[in-house]
């Protein structure tokens, strides 16, 4: 007798799960067409809405999932695996781990403040997750410098606030929508 697994997935959901893996991989590996630049190293990148949608549709578990296999593969077919292509997944995992988690906290609201507090939140533990990274990134492969490290992190910062008010946007329209087809 064969023995099952204790997590259930349908079919469907595999499906929509894995083309939310794709979906962000196209948006993170074309970034420089998918994405709105601001000027003075501040831009928009649309990547991140696949991993919040998996989050808000599935839960944490599946948002971590989509964060890290999309980031993992576009690591992959951007630089390949090297001593730290894994440190450079973590930020996406914790994006799809942190908004389930807070969407789930908000009682899976989707109203415009709730969304843009928690699209923050995420959005912030990002930024920082990401700058942790540049920093082992360049202590591990010999290039640290406090410019290397904290440079731009203002203009990153920044960045995360912007994108987390227009990824509020989107999903504010998209989420009823795909939340029916699922």
């Amino acid at each position: 007798m064969e023995k099952r697994s204790s997590v259930k997935m349908s079919t469907k959901k595999l499906c929509i799960l894995a083309m939310l893996i794709a979906l962000f991989v196209v948006l993170d590996y074309y970034a420089t067409i998918f994405s709105i630049g601001l000027g003075g190293g501040i831009k928009i990148s649309f990547s991140g809405l696949p991993v919040i949608l998996a989050s808000m549709l599935f839960g944490p578990i599946a948002g971590m999932v989509v964060g890290l296999l999309g980031s993992f593969t576009g690591q992959m077919l951007t630089y390949g695996f090297g001593p730290t292509t894994l440190l450079w997944i973590l930020p996406a995992g914790i994006r799809g781990l942190s908004m389930g988690l807070l969407f789930s906290a908000f009682g899976k609201s989707i109203k415009f403040r709730h969304l843009i507090i928690e699209i923050v939140i995420s959005s912030l533990l990002v930024t920082a997750a990401n700058t942790l990274v540049i920093y082992l990134d360049s202590v591990i492969l010999g290039y640290f410098s406090m410019e290397v490290v904290f440079g731009m992190l203002v203009a990153r910062l920044i960045s995360a606030l912007i994108t987390a008010v227009v990824y509020s946007a989107i999903v504010l329209l998209v989420y009823r929508p795909v939340k029916k087809l699922v």
